[in-house]
């Protein structure tokens, strides 16, 4: 018989929640295939095990499941991912209505695709996919979209010429930054740089209230005419 039907633990039956995880990962196993009703509750739920009321509230958990669909039309159901993405023309597809370069992250499409790094291999080595990988493990992080038809390739004569030409040495870019005045990455700060005195802040008297100060100067003062009290 067929391992569809074999029961996937012994606790199958025990709780509704706990078969639709079992339910939602064989889904997973069989994305992007479909799964009948039938087939399903003889996998979660094993005929020994089996009652109406288990039945149906494994099928009223599994309908309102968020990873989960329903085909009314055929009773069956079938994962449903981040991106419904399985197959390498699936993924060009999509990242050809893609209305900004955004790119697709791998993680998310490993949420249905958990083999698809062999995929992005092909892809990448044929220039249909650019991508960019963790420096850790290589491993691919983000995709997008590439075009074969934009590709150049070089003999190897002018690689080999390309790598013949001589690059100046450290010392040399040192000197010729400084030639320019201009200072290299790393180099320590300048120790003789010429100190600008500073300014010396205006007095502003006190023991009276001063308005407009950015004004002052622009007015004659004529306190010493103020007339003095009794005279």
């Amino acid at each position: 018989m067929s391992s569809l039907y074999a029961t996937p633990t012994s606790a199958a039956g025990s709780d509704a929640r706990t078969n639709v995880v079992y339910a939602a990962n064989r889904l997973k196993e069989k994305f992007p295939e479909s799964i009948s009703w039938d087939d399903l509750v003889a996998f979660v739920l094993p005929s020994h095990k089996r009652t109406e009321e288990q039945i149906d509230m494994f099928r009223r958990f599994l309908q309102v499941n968020p990873k989960v669909s329903h085909d009314p039309a055929t009773d069956s159901y079938r994962f449903k991912p981040l991106h419904d993405i399985a197959s390498a023309d699936d993924l060009l597809k999509y990242l050809q209505n893609q209305d900004s370069a955004l790119g697709l992250n791998v993680r998310e499409l490993k949420d249905g695709w958990t083999d698809v790094e062999e995929t992005i291999d092909r892809l990448e080595a044929e220039h249909k996919i650019l991508v960019v990988r963790n420096k850790k493990d290589n491993h691919p992080r983000m995709v997008w979209l590439d075009d074969p038809t934009l590709v150049a390739p070089l003999d190897q004569e002018f690689k080999d010429i390309w790598l013949q030409i001589p690059l100046p040495s450290v010392e040399d870019t040192i000197k010729e930054l400084r030639r320019m005045n201009h200072k290299s990455t790393g180099e320590p700060a300048r120790t003789d740089a010429i100190t600008r005195p500073k300014k010396e802040k205006r007095k502003v008297r006190r023991g009276q209230k001063v308005t407009n100060v950015h004004m002052q100067g622009l007015f004659r003062d004529y306190s010493e005419r103020r007339p003095q009290g009794g005279k």
